[in-house]
Order: C-alpha cells, then structure tokens, then sequence
C-alpha cells in the first residue's frame, strides 16, 4: 500500500530540520510491506522551510514538496491530500504536524491499525493510554475537552472518543468521496468535517491511544476565532444531519403542549386521570400527523406510495396505540401507587401531568421517532437526489 505522509509548514524550519531525518532513519524503515512517502506542504514560509526541505530531497527521494500561498491549515492539508491522490497515488494519507506534538514513533501503529481492517484510524488522547499536555492551561484544557464532547453529542456519535484529532490516516477509497474542494473551513475546523463526512460513509474508524505533547518550536496557531468557526462547523453539520429530528422535535413540543392542555381540560370536566392522558395523547397525535405528514417528513419523494391520506392517518393510529396505552398504563401505575396529586412548588398537581414530562421524553419520543421513521413513512425515507 503507498502512503503518503502530509506534514502542513509555515515557518516550522527548526522543527522540519529534526522532523525529516527522524522520520527517514529511525522512523519510515520499521515500516514494512507498505511504500511510505513524506509530502511537505509549505505555505511559502518566509523562514525558508522549503529551501530546508529542498535539501533533504536530494538525499531521500521519497520525499515531495508542495508550495502555495498561506490560505489556513485546512488548505494547506487539503492541497496535500489533493496532491498524494492525484500525482503520487496515495492508497491512504496521513495527518501528522511538523511540530513534535505529534510523536513520529506513533506513526507505525496507526499503520499497523490499518493493516488490521480499519479505513480510517485516529491518534486519540481522549482513550485510555491518551492525554493532553499537562503545560496546557485550565482554559484550553476546557476548551479541547468540552469542545470535543459538543461535536460528539450534536452529532450523536459516541462510538468516536476523539473528533478534534489532527493525526489521522485515512484510505483515498473515502477521501475521494468527500467534497474536499467546498468544506466549511480553511483552517483547523476542517478536520471535523472530513471525519464527520467520513462516519456518514459508515468507514470502519478505529482509535489508537498517543500522548498529545506540547510544541517542540514555535508557538500554537490556534486562535479564537479558529475556536468559534469550530462550533459554527459542528452546529452546522449537526442541524443538517438531523434536521428531520428536530423537525420531529418541534412537531413532538407542539402536540405536547395540546396534550397537557387537553388533558387537564379532560380532567376538569371529571374523566379519571388515566383516560384523560389517553385522550391527550390522541389528540397530540392527530396534531403530529398532520404536521409530520406535510412538513417533517414532506421533503420526500415517495409519499403517494403510501396511499390515500386517509389510510396513512389510520395507519398512523393505529401504529401509535402503543403511546397511547403507554402513557395510559404509565399514569395509572403512578396514580395508584403515589396518589392522585402532588404538591409541587406550592401547588396542587395532578399525578398524570407530572409523570407524562418523564414518560414522554424517555419513552414516547424514541418509540414514536422509530414509528414514523420505519413503519409510517417507511418508503419515503430517503430523501430527494
């Protein structure tokens, strides 16, 4: 397999005049059945990185240089992997920065994870056996650490402990399925999305523990305003791949509020607790027919396949009874063995109100999704080309 490793510089001469004899003598021979390459990409650096690089080159001829203006991180590795598909025919690329926070003696083990079945393997120091530098101050700490969390829990993907990763390697099959010419950022945010794009292709990632360490030269180029292009890149992503969730949402928070109101109407008019819920509970679902049908799942293509409207709404019913008894069953058992109301915040409320918030969030809102998703729209779940 040939692998082409893309090391990003600008102004890293003191750290390439180490990095390139290490990688070439003690690092790259260890490395066997695979033909392993160095592709130096160098945003022009005024200190002369490349004229550095150009001199190794004469010695090892595994090694390339790729100039072009300074344009962010994420162009510079995005020219690169470009470059190693394109000219050098990369069976896979790696990530690795030129400044030693990335420990080169890490390299043979994420090909190693490689050759083991992964198509995409991370460097992790959110695993055990990873870490952050322990130089780093509380605030970036924090920042790294909570950051990574945000995309994993906008994303819903928990299988991935490391989403902020810069050392990577990743086979070409999926880089070339990726748009890498219109992502959403230049610079460090980049890498979100080319792992974002790459789980949505269902690639096998697997995660390798390293110590993240602090510069050898030079200083971080991270800024704030590269900190808040993250969060606008997660968010975005996020709200895209599931924006048929949170339209679901908002549809499953305006039948929830006609269910309370219905229900307490019901109860004031004397029906007993439980068969109010239930008569809430239909008629939150007529509510949520009706918008489901031509708004959260009307982008799709497919939906006279389902029959005449009438049908899907009996369908409908009929699939969601199971809400219906569950919040009926649920209330009832709550009513009996905690009483008809509690006090709470200084007033009297009935049992049923209290106990449908929980009951709804952790048990109607999944079973219903699942509903709607596979039985209801079944056929018209794939979105328009």
């Amino acid at each position: 397999m040939k692998i082409v490793i893309i090391l990003p510089t600008y102004n890293e001469r003191e750290n390439i005049r180490k990095m390139i004899p290490l990688l070439q003598q003690e690092i790259l021979p260890t490395i066997k059945n695979h033909q392993v390459s160095l592709l130096i990409v160098d945003d022009t650096s005024p200190d002369g990185t490349a004229d550095e690089v150009k001199a190794f080159m004469h010695k090892w001829h595994t090694i390339k240089l790729l100039s072009g203006t300074k344009q962010g991180l994420g162009a510079a590795y995005v020219r690169g992997m470009q470059y190693a598909m394109k000219e050098m025919q990369a069976d896979a690329v790696m990530e690795f920065d030129a400044d030693f926070q990335h420990d080169p003696y890490d390299i043979p083990r994420l090909i190693s994870a490689m050759d083991k079945g992964a198509d995409c393997v991370i460097g992790s120091r959110y695993i055990a056996g990873g870490s952050i530098p322990k130089e780093w101050g509380f605030d970036r700490k924090f920042l790294s650490v909570v950051g990574n969390w945000v995309a994993r829990v906008v994303w819903f993907n928990f299988t991935v402990h490391d989403v902020t990763s810069g050392f990577k390697l990743t086979k070409s099959s999926y880089l070339r399925k990726i748009d890498l010419d219109n992502l959403l950022s230049h610079t460090f945010a980049y890498k979100m999305q080319i792992l974002h794009d790459i789980l949505q292709l269902k690639a096998k990632v697997v995660e390798v523990p390293i110590v993240f360490k602090e510069r050898g030269e030079g200083k971080s180029k991270i800024s704030t305003s590269d900190q808040f292009e993250s969060l606008y890149v997660v968010l975005r992503l996020g709200i895209y791949d599931h924006k048929r969730f949170f339209k679901f949402l908002v549809t499953g928070g305006t039948g929830f509020f006609l269910q309370m109101v219905t229900t307490a109407v019901s109860i004031q008019l004397g029906a007993e607790q439980f068969i109010a819920a239930m008569i809430g509970g239909e008629v939150a679902i007529l509510s949520n027919f009706l918008i489901n049908n031509t708004w959260t799942f009307g982008d799709t293509k497919h939906i006279k396949e389902q029959g005449h409207f009438f049908n899907r709404l009996i369908k409908f019913n009929v699939a969601s009874l199971a809400s219906i008894f569950t919040q009926g069953g649920v209330v009832y058992l709550a009513v009996n063995f905690l009483g008809s109301h509690q006090y709470l915040f200084g007033y009297d409320v009935p049992t049923s109100l209290i106990i449908l918030v929980p009951t709804i969030i952790l048990i109607i809102i999944p079973m219903n999704y699942f509903i709607y998703n596979y039985i209801i729209w079944k056929t018209q779940h794939l979105k328009n080309n």
